[in-house]
């Protein structure tokens, strides 16, 4: 496998289904992708949580942390931006928050806030109108776009650092 197929083992974030249906299936795939960290994660040691996807990338145990604080950050934004009008997306360092005390607790603890995070996240997306994710959010480095870009970023977001966190654990 290539580094560049290592770094981006699923592709480019996919174009957003527009539809009632696709927004079905992306809480559908949040939550089977919710589940499926959890069995990853289940009983590895130390050493397991140390391994990293390719070299210089994180390691499985700062994957989890990672994934846990992008959910939460992207459940506001989505939230936000469906109850402010031009609303402006907040980036946030990711490696710098990596190195926060908090990044070093039990991988656990990532994956309880995954959890509560994404049930927020599943609620949502089966409960709001369709037509409301037309809403445009601007993001400082991302520019201009709508909210089912956002939910399908999300969504891709989640899986794609599950497949680092498998190919790290390959050969475990």
């Amino acid at each position: 496998m290539t580094q560049h197929a290592r770094q981006f083992p699923l592709g480019p974030i996919p174009d957003p289904d527009r539809t009632a249906a696709g927004l079905q299936a992306a809480a559908a795939r949040m939550a089977q992708a919710t589940s499926d960290w959890h069995a990853l994660l289940a009983g590895r040691s130390a050493a397991d949580l140390a391994r990293t996807y390719r070299p210089g990338g994180w390691t499985v145990h700062q994957l989890a942390h990672h994934v846990a604080d992008a959910h939460l950050h992207g459940l506001n934004r989505l939230r936000f931006a469906l109850t402010t009008p031009d609303y402006v997306i907040q980036p946030f360092d990711q490696d710098a928050w990596l190195t926060l005390p908090d990044a070093a607790l039990p991988v656990q603890d990532a994956l309880a806030l995954l959890t509560a995070v994404n049930g927020r996240w599943v609620a949502l997306l089966e409960g709001t109108d369709p037509t409301q994710l037309s809403r445009r959010v601007r993001h400082p480095d991302e520019g201009e776009q709508d909210l089912w870009r956002l939910v399908a970023k999300h969504d891709w977001h989640l899986r794609h650092h599950l497949a680092h966190a498998r190919l790290a654990l390959e050969s475990a």
